[in-house]
């Protein structure tokens, strides 16, 4: 089903807080309905509180957590993950949730193409 974009919410999960408000404020400027996260603790709660119907998470959060725990326990829940790091494309593609993935930085172009095809959405202005 097709969605207008302002019926759509989103949750940033980054252990850097700047990126995670960042991506959400660029999001809000296009109409979505966004909450950030900077931990797999932070992120699962609010996840299953606020019902997203995309969580974009970072793959490394601080030293000793993975958004792949998110994306474990949130089996339901799509997964768009982000990393500044190497990405293990055969992990991802394990994850039944996950819609893909985008290497950091992030152009917001991309990202906004993979939200527009993964919900259906009819065009709308470049940033």
């Amino acid at each position: 089903m097709i969605k207008k974009i302002s019926d759509i919410k989103i949750g940033i999960v980054d252990d850097h807080i700047q990126t995670a408000i960042s991506i959400s404020q660029l999001l809000e400027f296009k109409g979505f309905k966004t909450f950030q996260a900077y931990n797999v603790k932070d992120a699962i709660t609010r996840a299953k509180k606020e019902k997203p119907d995309l969580l974009i998470v970072d793959i490394r959060l601080g030293e000793d957590e993975e958004g792949y725990d998110i994306a474990k326990e949130l089996s339901k829940q799509k997964i768009l993950f982000i990393s500044g790091y190497n990405l293990d494309a055969n992990r991802i593609k394990k994850f039944k949730n996950a819609i893909g993935y985008l290497v950091k930085p992030i152009d917001i172009n991309v990202l906004l193409n993979a939200i527009k095809k993964e919900f259906k959405l009819l065009e709308f202005n470049k940033i």
